[in-house]
Protein backbone atom coordinates (compact mmCIF):
# COMPACT_ATOMS: atom_id res chain seq x y z
CA UNK A 1 0.00 0.00 0.00
CA UNK A 2 1.32 3.62 -0.91
CA UNK A 3 1.57 5.77 1.59
CA UNK A 4 0.01 9.18 1.63
CA UNK A 5 0.25 12.39 3.05
CA UNK A 6 -2.61 15.39 3.04
CA UNK A 7 -1.25 18.58 1.42
CA UNK A 8 -3.39 21.54 1.06
CA UNK A 9 -2.89 22.97 -2.81
CA UNK A 10 -4.10 26.22 -4.16
CA UNK A 11 -5.16 26.07 -7.99
CA UNK A 12 -3.89 29.20 -9.60
CA UNK A 13 -6.35 29.24 -12.41
CA UNK A 14 -9.57 28.44 -10.23
CA UNK A 15 -8.73 30.44 -7.77
CA UNK A 16 -9.56 27.98 -5.17
CA UNK A 17 -7.80 25.65 -2.39
CA UNK A 18 -8.51 22.19 -2.09
CA UNK A 19 -7.08 19.23 0.38
CA UNK A 20 -5.43 16.66 -1.55
CA UNK A 21 -4.25 13.13 -1.04
CA UNK A 22 -0.98 12.15 -3.32
CA UNK A 23 1.47 9.75 -2.44
CA UNK A 24 4.71 9.51 -1.22
CA UNK A 25 6.63 7.31 -3.71
CA UNK A 26 5.40 9.03 -7.05
CA UNK A 27 7.44 11.90 -8.77
CA UNK A 28 6.36 15.67 -8.82
CA UNK A 29 5.33 15.28 -12.25
CA UNK A 30 3.09 12.58 -11.59
CA UNK A 31 1.96 13.92 -8.48
CA UNK A 32 0.70 17.18 -10.96
CA UNK A 33 -0.94 14.97 -13.04
CA UNK A 34 -3.37 13.43 -10.42
CA UNK A 35 -3.86 17.09 -8.72
CA UNK A 36 -4.93 17.91 -12.12
CA UNK A 37 -7.92 14.71 -12.16
CA UNK A 38 -8.94 15.41 -9.08
CA UNK A 39 -9.22 18.97 -9.64
CA UNK A 40 -11.18 18.54 -12.65
CA UNK A 41 -13.62 15.69 -11.21
CA UNK A 42 -14.27 18.68 -8.49
CA UNK A 43 -14.85 21.52 -10.79
CA UNK A 44 -16.37 19.65 -13.98
CA UNK A 45 -13.21 20.02 -15.64
CA UNK A 46 -12.52 23.94 -15.70
CA UNK A 47 -8.32 22.92 -15.83
CA UNK A 48 -7.26 21.99 -19.56
CA UNK A 49 -5.54 18.45 -18.90
CA UNK A 50 -2.34 19.29 -21.38
CA UNK A 51 0.24 18.92 -18.91
CA UNK A 52 2.80 21.40 -18.63
CA UNK A 53 1.69 22.21 -14.89
CA UNK A 54 4.13 23.31 -11.98
CA UNK A 55 3.90 22.65 -8.48
CA UNK A 56 5.43 25.69 -5.86
CA UNK A 57 6.29 25.67 -2.12
CA UNK A 58 4.00 28.16 -0.94
CA UNK A 59 6.46 29.07 1.71
CA UNK A 60 9.55 29.90 0.22
CA UNK A 61 8.69 29.72 -3.99
CA UNK A 62 10.61 27.28 -4.72
CA UNK A 63 9.28 25.13 -7.58
CA UNK A 64 9.54 21.53 -7.61
CA UNK A 65 11.66 19.61 -9.66
CA UNK A 66 9.06 16.83 -11.60
CA UNK A 67 11.79 14.10 -11.11
CA UNK A 68 11.97 14.08 -7.86
CA UNK A 69 9.95 11.63 -5.99
CA UNK A 70 7.84 13.38 -3.48
CA UNK A 71 9.62 11.34 -0.09
CA UNK A 72 13.35 13.01 -1.39
CA UNK A 73 11.32 17.11 -0.64
CA UNK A 74 10.25 19.10 1.94
CA UNK A 75 6.56 17.82 1.51
CA UNK A 76 5.01 16.69 4.70
CA UNK A 77 1.36 16.32 5.77
CA UNK A 78 -0.24 19.48 6.21
CA UNK A 79 1.70 21.34 3.42
CA UNK A 80 0.17 23.94 1.57
CA UNK A 81 1.21 23.88 -2.11
CA UNK A 82 0.25 26.08 -5.36
CA UNK A 83 -0.27 24.34 -7.99
CA UNK A 84 -0.11 26.76 -11.92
Amino acid sequence: MKNKILVNVYVVKLDKKYDIYIPTDLEIGKIANLICKATNLLTENQLNFNGGYAIMNSENGKFYDLNTIVENTDIKNGKELIFF
